[in-house]
């Protein structure tokens, strides 16, 4: 048994290209993530040869035979329904496991190994791991080369450049020697996706030899990837008509074989393809296929990547009510795949140490033969037991350095989950502390606009109306900003900053709190020059000053007033916020950008402490320093400056 995983990162939409160096990037384009046997060179429907395999299984007796079987409906199941991938590959597991059948315990791993890939990738390390070694062990080569070439992919999805290239080649080289080379052509597409930098010249050299090996064992799936390359060269060519025929064509293909994971990537192309050329209906009617079909066959990585193409779509065509839909349906899918990567438990470094663990056995085997020889040569007994000696001081010290290895490992993986459990925590505390304010709003006046419609005058009605939506649109904006932070936790967040009006920043972080201003007589008073910019990152610094702005509202007396001002201190400009409140003590301004610190005089009010502790974050991010001074009966100021001068 044989399968491979095609997986690109990236999105968007079709860019016009040569046609040599669209054979590297084209994946960018059609996300594939496509599993493949290779037991047979004749072509069946996907689903029809599951249900003959299902209807086979009543009549097997023999355990080896019914092992094989269930772990075929596991890997073509992936093509299908992922879930009974990985209800077939753990029935095949126990049973194998009981009959010590290495090869079946091997593909059941290896089945597992796939379900897991881009969902989480710790389990997936682990069990290719496994099927690695088991096959190893068995001197099955077609095997071991197909499971280096996933591990490769998997490392890929990772952004383990460097690792996924090493067990790409590892792979490709192996299989030269092989004698059945149809694996070769799955290798080749996954080389010229993964590998960048080979030349023009080469790569159109891999496209045509592996065409060919998928040609010569008449290996449908396979080259129906490459009849969809074809079809994104031609359209990138000009021939755009040409193109398109051949991706749906392509997609018809697809479901008639129950190809059902194939055929999403045909809805992800097609649906590029026409927003490319400004039909987008049509590429809506595709995402939105794409979405349903990842839904209901258990593709959650594609899932994510269609939620994020309407989420898109819908907020650059400002029709928030189904951006706001599409952004609830990518946030719970990525907060269920975090939860189950939590759960597993699992790292890199478990499959490190077992890479480590066999590179170590052939070590410990070529020091045996060597022993052997120098035994037969040289003072046999003498030198037998001087080496086993030093044997056993290496082993010992090696068993000491092991030991440690494991545990600084224990200690970093617990670390690392006390960091993620404090950030869902501060996550979860600022989205209730900041989110009811908007949200209280637009409750407010849906009720007034509800309940008292009769009274209100036309003037009035609109007047409540564009508050409604006003409010809605600084709700997106300040979720947008929360979201900007939520990436800055996470690798390969780039920070990009640009210039802001001040003037026209204060009033849309105040947006949130007019009416509760409103209320209190509160009045804001703005201190700062016409046209004063400064560079930030926009989201940020709606984020900081949306939070002092919240506290100034809530802490300031009755007819009370906030003053916003800015001044130059080292030609650096500073902008202070000050408010008439109750002020608070030294020692709560010292705690006061502390994770666990309280907000002012309300010490149940975790969320706004906690606010506070990520507007310092962020403050940091973009090089402000941000700092208060206080007086109690007076009012507490806040400050901001550039750490560096202005640019």
């Amino acid at each position: 048994m044989a399968g491979y995983l095609l997986i690109p990162l990236n999105n968007g939409f079709l860019i016009e290209q040569s046609a040599v160096y669209l054979m590297s990037k084209c994946f960018v384009s059609i996300c594939f993530l496509t599993v493949l046997l290779l037991n047979s060179n004749h072509l069946f429907s996907q689903t029809s040869e599951i249900n003959q395999l299902e209807s086979s299984l009543g009549s097997i007796k023999d355990s080896i035979k019914y092992v094989d079987v269930l772990n075929r409906i596991a890997m073509l199941s992936h093509m299908n329904y992922r879930d009974s991938c990985q209800y077939y590959a753990a029935k095949a597991k126990a049973i194998a496991i009981r009959h010590d059948y290495s090869k079946g315990i091997a593909d059941a791993s290896n089945c597992e190994g796939i379900y897991n890939v881009a969902v989480n990738n710790y389990l997936s390390a682990k069990y290719f791991n496994d099927a690695l070694r088991l096959y190893r062990s068995i001197n099955d080569q077609e095997n071991v080369c197909q499971v280096l070439m996933n591990i490769g992919l998997m490392m890929n999805v990772d952004k383990e450049e460097k690792e996924a290239i090493k067990y790409i080649y590892l792979a490709y080289e192996k299989s030269k020697t092989l004698e059945h080379d149809s694996i070769r052509s799955l290798l080749i597409t996954n080389l010229m996706y993964i590998d960048q930098h080979l030349s023009e010249s080469r790569r159109e050299q891999l496209f045509k030899e592996g065409k060919a090996i998928a040609e010569k064992y008449h290996d449908q799936r396979v080259l129906l990837s490459y009849e969809q390359l074809s079809g994104i060269k031609l359209y990138n060519s000009g021939e755009k008509q040409r193109g398109i025929a051949i991706q749906v064509r392509g997609l018809a293909k697809a479901d008639s074989l129950g190809l059902q994971n194939t055929k999403v990537l045909f809805y992800m192309g097609l649906g590029d393809t026409f927003l490319d050329l400004e039909n987008p209906e049509r590429g809506i009617d595709f995402y939105k296929k794409g979405l349903e079909s990842s839904r209901k066959y258990s593709y959650p990585d594609l899932y994510i990547q269609f939620a994020e193409r309407l989420y898109d779509y819908y907020k650059t065509q400002n029709q928030m009510d189904k951006a706001y839909y599409y952004m609830g349906l990518l946030l719970a899918k990525r907060d269920m795949i975090s939860k189950a990567t939590n759960k597993s438990g699992y790292n890199y470094m478990n499959f490190a140490l077992n890479e480590n663990e066999n590179e170590e056995l052939k070590i410990k085997e070529n020091s045996n033969l060597k022993l052997i020889s120098l035994l037969g040569c040289l003072f046999a007994l003498s030198i037998a037991l001087l080496f086993l000696f030093y044997r056993s001081l290496k082993v010992k010290k090696l068993y000491g350095e092991v030991q440690r290895e494991l545990h600084e490992t224990a200690l970093k993986q617990n670390t690392e989950l006390q960091q993620t459990n404090h950030f869902n925590t501060m996550l979860i505390s600022v989205i209730a502390h900041d989110i009811r304010q908007p949200f209280n709003n637009i409750v407010m006046l849906s009720s007034i606009f509800n309940t008292d419609i009769d009274l209100l005058t036309e003037h009035e009605k609109m007047d409540v109306m564009a508050e409604l939506s006003e409010t809605s649109q600084k709700s997106l904006s300040f979720m947008d900003g929360l979201l900007e932070w939520i990436k800055s936790q996470k690798n390969g967040f780039k920070y990009q900053p640009s210039k802001i009006i001040l003037n026209d920043l204060i009033p849309e972080a105040n947006a949130f709190f007019k009416i509760a201003q409103a209320k209190k007589g509160l009045k804001m008073v703005l201190a700062i020059p016409e046209q004063t910019e400064i560079l930030v990152h926009r989201q940020m610094l709606l984020f900081i000053i949306r939070n002092i702005l919240n506290n100034a509202t809530k802490y300031s007396p009755v007819n009370g007033v906030i003053t916003i001002s800015t001044h130059l201190e080292d030609q650096k400009t500073v902008i202070a916020i000050k408010d008439q409140g109750p002020g608070m003590s030294q020692e709560k301004l010292d705690k006061l950008f502390k994770a666990n610190s309280t907000d002012w005089e309300n010490t149940k009010d975790k969320g706004a402490g906690l606010a506070l502790n990520i507007s310092y974050e962020m403050a940091l991010m973009m090089g402000v320093k941000i700092w208060a001074t206080s007086t109690i009966g007076e009012g507490t100021t806040f400050y901001l400056s550039r750490i560096t001068q202005d640019l």
